[in-house]
């Protein structure tokens, strides 16, 4: 548990376990003594260490420069997917080539 950037353990009760992702009322005093009591009953703590924190996260914090970004996949040249592409691209290069073949129409010029 955290209260003004310090860290307490709180210790079980008899068989009863300490609260866990529950609220606890934090009373401190004139003299800086402090309770910690959990629906109405005061609890046994103990004042700890702050935790450290991971390398990753200290690391991520440090850099400035922003993260790569993630290469989108593209499947290879062999790639089943690609066969569908390949045979489309193969059929307009024989249509476009029948068409280059084709002998021009000379259609007759109507006269004025």
């Amino acid at each position: 548990m955290r209260y003004d950037n310090r860290f307490f353990q709180l210790e079980p009760q008899s068989r009863d376990y300490a609260p866990a992702q529950n609220k606890a009322l934090v009373c401190e005093g004139r003299h800086g003594n402090i309770a910690i009591e959990y629906r109405g009953r005061a609890l046994r703590w103990r004042e700890i260490a702050a935790p450290s924190k991971p390398k990753a996260a200290v690391q991520r914090a440090s850099e400035t420069d922003p993260p790569a970004a993630k290469r989108k996949w593209v499947p290879s040249a062999n790639h089943p997917w690609r066969e569908a592409a390949r045979r489309a691209k193969q059929r307009r290069a024989m249509k476009e080539a029948a068409v280059a073949t084709r002998p021009l129409l000379s259609l007759p010029c109507a006269s004025p």
